[in-house]
């Protein structure tokens, strides 16, 4: 997870500082840095295929993870369990709808758009909430019109062996619509659509009702985080990690 968090922000942030070196040859146009942004984004988007191996990241389009145990307990809500087979399709399937640069601000502002955003599983149950019922069956579940926007900030320094550093990192997500296909939640399909419903609420409703809260949230968790993973390095130490000629 820290590899990835690393490659994100350096993908993001140390292409477009690549670009500025190129000073004499952009001549500050801005949008020119923004096009080479969005061109490693869409390179980047064709690699997810096969992965990042040099940073231990399998193929991300599709994800697939074969198991992972559930462990979720809230008030007297309890569910333990596991899921089997994982599938997520879409990882590599985002719109760049803005992409733009400024270097007087130290900025990049930018703008995905997801279309769907899907998972497919199997799962095992053991649900508790004053009462006790075991469930298992596929699943699937979406998050389509899926939006994330915002915008980070930085400052690499006055001397060229200066400290990169994060500033501020304003991440907000919207989402048009949950679908959610659970099976066996409960033996009466009617019963069982509804409960759909009812998850299908509660996820649109946690996404779009808590923008401000979940953008304070990774601001205050991942822009220390990513400081910590980048540590001492300058801007070119970065930018070689990310083209392979530095080391860890």
């Amino acid at each position: 997870m820290k590899s990835l968090t690393l490659i994100a922000l350096t993908l993001a942030l140390g292409v477009c500082q690549a670009a500025i070196i190129e000073t004499e040859t952009l001549a500050g146009n801005d949008r020119s840095v923004s096009s080479i942004i969005t061109d490693k984004l869409e390179a980047m988007k064709v690699q997810m295929a096969d992965g990042f191996p040099r940073f231990g990241i399998p193929p991300m389009a599709p994800l697939k993870v074969s198991h992972r145990d559930l462990n979720y307990e809230t008030g007297e809500m309890r569910i333990m369990g596991q899921v089997d087979d994982v599938v997520i399709n879409g990882l590599n399937e985002f719109e760049i709808r803005v992409m733009d640069y400024s270097a007087i601000l130290s900025r990049i502002k930018y703008e995905f758009n997801f279309a769907s955003l899907n998972l497919t599983t199997q799962y095992e149950a053991d649900v508790g909430a004053g009462y006790h019922m075991e469930r298992k069956g596929g699943a699937f579940m979406a998050l389509e019109d899926l939006n994330i926007a915002g915008f980070i900030k930085y400052s690499t320094g006055l001397l060229p062996s200066s400290s990169f550093r994060v500033k501020q990192i304003d991440v907000r997500v919207k989402v048009g619509k949950v679908v959610s296909k659970i099976e066996n939640l409960s033996k009466y399909r009617i019963f069982n659509r509804k409960l759909n419903e009812v998850i299908e609420e509660f996820i649109s409703l946690t996404i779009n009702d808590n923008t401000e809260l979940l953008a304070s949230w990774i601001d205050s968790a991942v822009t220390p985080m990513c400081n910590d993973l980048i540590g001492d390095r300058s801007l070119k130490d970065l930018i070689a990690l990310i083209t392979g000629g530095g080391s860890n």
